[in-house]
């Protein structure tokens, strides 16, 4: 008889079967986002969606939920973020001296660890110009080609509107 190895049986028994029905909807509607709708891609989506669902990475109950105040919040200042950072780069890219100033700032958590961490630091890897680069107990690691001031001070506001949305504490003693 094949055991199934214990990191795999970690990962698929996050997934709640009552869970199941939702994940698939939610997984089977970004394949058709990331896709256009091609009917054809759904050759591979079928099993693609399928295995997200089983084998996701997040549990299934989290300890937060979404509120809608703090989505109505969130929603347009990450788009703005966005659009910003995005401008930034490229102005960085087409500038003849190209004015990049990498650097690495850690930045300790004010989130609880409970899945709220994970979501901001994926954030943070979909604005032009930040990267996370490592996640500890204490802290994340961005990496930035821009100025840190200014990116410490949108890593606030992301962290503080992230605690909004997600109905979480901000811990500011650490």
């Amino acid at each position: 008889m094949t055991r199934i190895p214990a990191f795999i049986h970690d990962i698929i028994g996050r997934t709640h079967p009552r869970d199941l029905p939702g994940r698939l909807l939610l997984y089977a509607g970004l394949w058709w986002l990331i896709t256009g709708g091609d009917g054809d891609a759904w050759t591979w989506g079928i099993a693609a969606v399928a295995a997200a669902a089983v084998i996701s990475p997040f549990p299934s109950h989290h300890p937060w939920r979404i509120s809608v105040a703090g989505a109505i919040a969130f929603v347009p200042v990450f788009a703005l973020f966005s659009l910003r950072s995005a401008l930034d780069v490229a102005r960085r890219a087409l500038h003849p001296r190209r004015p990049l100033t990498p650097a690495l700032l850690d930045y300790p958590w004010r989130l609880p660890d409970n899945g709220s961490r994970v979501f901001l630091a994926n954030l943070i890897n979909l604005m032009p110009g930040t990267l996370c680069v490592r996640i500890t107990d204490q802290a994340m690691t961005v990496h930035t080609i821009g100025d840190t001031t200014r990116t410490l001070a949108g890593l606030e506001r992301l962290e503080t509107l992230t605690a909004t949305l997600l109905k979480q504490p901000l811990h500011h003693d650490q």
